[in-house]
């Protein structure tokens, strides 16, 4: 009976300090939520074949990124995640920071630093300009000094504006894209990727303001005493049906850049081109086997 007893005592002591044992000290299962983004599934592309070829398919871009915007289903890649100088493609983050930053009708300072070699405006120091005439500078006409200009009227400064842009690009997911600069000139550290750009080309897009002046082939903007007619330097525009934006960007380490946009048929094609040799015509070619080799369902 005495030996029941103990039996007993030592169980119950050895029940507490498991429980005690689990209650305090073991690790504690951690639930993270995650955010589920659901796509329209009523419009899908699937190849019309499982039988095709890319030998015809003879792109000079060494990085590549198509996608259907709609259901987000990558249509065509090459390289799509190496890092590569993005050029003035950086200035479609520069215009979203700017929009964060400034109101559209604010007038801005012209700083003596706004004076930048390349595409400008030829923006005189103590000149005022409204966000909304810079950022049309900015997308359609690509100035180097217009993104400047919005840079240096940041309260904290030019450095404070480019840290915007990386962590904007921080919070879109993209690991794999930095800047040091507003305009997209070569420099060590101004990276990205034929997908990371897709993605900040689909976040300008969400803007219509942004969205009406990549489309734009010439816009005149105008103030007190001066007027500028900007051209839009994407030979796309008015050439293929459906073709309505985004942006350029050449320098000599980058090569030709081109971000597109189709709207066709009810569809929304982003192709996306890096260091290629011929912009235009790796995109036509693009687009025409896209158009050719998809048709879009409903699953």
């Amino acid at each position: 009976m005495k030996q029941t007893s103990v039996f007993l005592f030592l169980a119950l002591l050895f029940s507490l300090a498991v429980t005690i044992y689990l209650w305090f000290f073991y690790p504690q299962k951690t639930i993270e939520k995650y955010q589920v983004e659901l796509y329209d599934l009523d419009n899908v592309p699937v190849l019309k074949s499982h039988e095709f070829f890319l030998d015809d398919l003879a792109l000079s871009a060494t990085a590549v990124y198509a996608i259907d915007l709609s259901s987000m289903t990558v249509l065509y890649e090459k390289n799509s995640q190496q890092s590569l100088y993005p050029a003035s493609t950086s200035k479609m983050m520069t215009a979203l920071v700017a929009l964060d930053t400034f109101p559209l009708e604010k007038e801005l300072l012209v700083s003596k630093e706004a004076t930048v070699s390349g595409n400008k405006l030829l923006l005189k120091e103590g000149q005022s300009i409204k966000v909304k005439d810079l950022l049309a500078a900015l997308l359609i006409f690509s100035a180097n000094d217009s993104a400047y200009v919005l840079a240096n009227n940041d309260e904290f400064g030019l450095d404070n504006f480019i840290n915007k842009m990386n962590q904007k690009s921080s919070a879109l997911g993209l690991t794999q894209t930095h800047f040091v600069n507003p305009a997209g000139f070569d420099e060590n550290g101004q990276t990205s990727t034929a997908r990371d750009l897709s993605i900040i080309a689909g976040e300008l897009l969400k803007h219509k303001q942004l969205k009406e002046l990549v489309a734009m082939q010439h816009k005149q903007i105008s103030g007190e005493n001066w007027s500028y007619d900007l051209y839009n330097s994407n030979q796309l525009l008015g050439q293929i049906q459906g073709v309505s934006g985004v942006k350029t960007g050449t320098t000599e380490l980058a090569g030709e850049v081109l971000v597109t946009l189709i709207e066709r048929d009810g569809h929304q094609i982003l192709i996306t081109l890096m260091n290629s040799l011929d912009r235009y015509q790796d995109t036509s070619a693009l687009i025409a086997w896209i158009l050719n080799n998809y048709e879009w369902k409903k699953l």
